[in-house]
């Protein structure tokens, strides 16, 4: 029988940190930042180990697959717009793929990075469901993997359009295509929240096309860098 410990606690904190988020010290900070500090805290102080935690908080990223498709609703109601703007998605979506992996590759080789670790960051950019499997299919390290694409959707979520807005980008197809292509569903989530219809087709057809692409391009990239 399955420990439901996982999904108890983890769904319970979420919960909770959606409360804590409307207060207004925390209203920048995302829920799954707060739930993540709380959880952690638990299994620290109880001294409750990870693998049991996540014999049954694992089936929660089996969930993420459909969740992740459902945010793709709002495509179908804006044919047309992914119409008008398909150069930018062929070309735009690429170059985002690309120099996510060279530029985590370039950096972590500065730092002097172990390789396994290096492999388990190329798909930082991913969405965690898509992420995870890649990170398993090339041999890295999947929880460090996981790990590293929360923390890029956090950044993307919370800075992402402060810092577009800094360099001047008013375009929400920009704006979404950039949000969606480097920050995943958190990203994509915080463009659901600016009630930007435009910002959430584009943010959801990159995290989907941009997943696929990179899933494409890193066991390639691999193998060329080996």
């Amino acid at each position: 029988m399955i420990n439901p410990l996982g999904i108890v606690i983890t769904v319970l904190y979420y919960k909770i940190a959606e409360k804590i988020k409307k207060i207004s010290i925390f209203s920048k900070i995302p829920p799954i930042v707060i739930a993540g500090v709380m959880l952690i805290a638990t299994l620290e102080i109880f001294d409750i180990d990870y693998d049991i935690y996540n014999e049954s908080a694992k089936y929660l990223t089996i969930i993420l697959i459909p969740a992740t498709i459902a945010l793709g609703y709002p495509i179908y109601k804006n044919i047309e717009l992914l119409k008008k703007n398909k150069r930018i998605i062929y070309t735009g979506f690429i170059i985002a793929a690309v120099i996510a992996i060279l530029t985590t590759y370039v950096v972590a080789k500065m730092c002097n990075t172990e390789f396994i670790v290096i492999e388990s960051m190329l798909p930082k950019s991913v969405t965690a469901p898509m992420a995870v499997e890649i990170s398993k299919g090339i041999g890295a390290i999947p929880e460090l993997t996981a790990c590293i694409v929360a923390l890029t959707g956090i950044f993307g979520g919370v800075f992402g359009h402060k810092i577009l807005k800094l360099i001047k980008v008013k375009s929400d197809v920009a704006i979404g295509l950039s949000i969606g292509a480097a920050s995943h569903v958190i990203g994509t989530a915080r463009c659901i929240e600016e009630k930007r219809e435009s910002q959430v087709v584009m943010a959801s057809v990159a995290l989907v096309i941009v997943g696929i692409i990179t899933a494409i391009i890193i066991p390639l990239f691999i193998y060329l860098i080996k």
